[in-house]
């Protein structure tokens, strides 16, 4: 599996942080400029372990995702148990939050995730790679954006808000 980190500072506690990114989990479509919705399955209403949520990217690209572990506050992982991605064979992620200080005294969120993506053929990891990582790095600053000012983003004003939002 290939794997890969990346990190995002939110200024919110990690309470909140855990709010949305794991018991919104089903609506990741609000912070997440790569789909354009979400939503969950089998009559879920809220982000608990074994939940699972539809993805869809456009038209015809699309996932479900299982969250398969978690320690409340701290960490979950999610593993993509149906998609029709090309060149994938399989895909999870972690996420891991953590409380870290700033000099105002505010409580402020790192959270890490780590994608775990399995190619076939294998070579395709150098093709794909950046492009999974783009998306990945602007579903992260949606998640930042969304927490820190209650606004969405989407594919339509990700730039602009990614230009003018420190």
């Amino acid at each position: 599996m290939n794997k890969s980190e990346f990190r995002v500072v939110i200024n919110a506690t990690k309470e909140k942080t855990w709010e949305v990114l794991f018991a919104q989990y089903g609506d990741i479509h609000v912070h997440n400029p790569g789909m354009v919705s979400s939503n969950y399955m089998h009559n879920a209403t809220r982000g608990e372990l074994n939940c699972e949520r539809h993805c869809q990217f456009n038209d015809k690209l699309s996932l479900d995702e299982k969250i398969t572990e978690m320690d409340e506050n701290n960490h979950f992982t999610v593993v993509v148990t149906k998609h029709n991605l090309p060149f994938i064979k399989g895909m999870s992620a972690r996420y891991e939050l953590s409380s870290i200080g700033n000099m105002t005294g505010d409580e402020v969120t790192e959270v890490k995730m780590t994608s775990f993506v399995l190619f076939s053929p294998g070579f395709m990891k150098y093709l794909m790679r950046g492009q999974l990582g783009k998306g990945l790095i602007q579903h992260l600053f949606g998640l930042k954006y969304y927490i820190e000012t209650g606004g969405t983003v989407n594919s339509h004003n990700y730039s602009e808000i990614f230009k003018s939002y420190k």
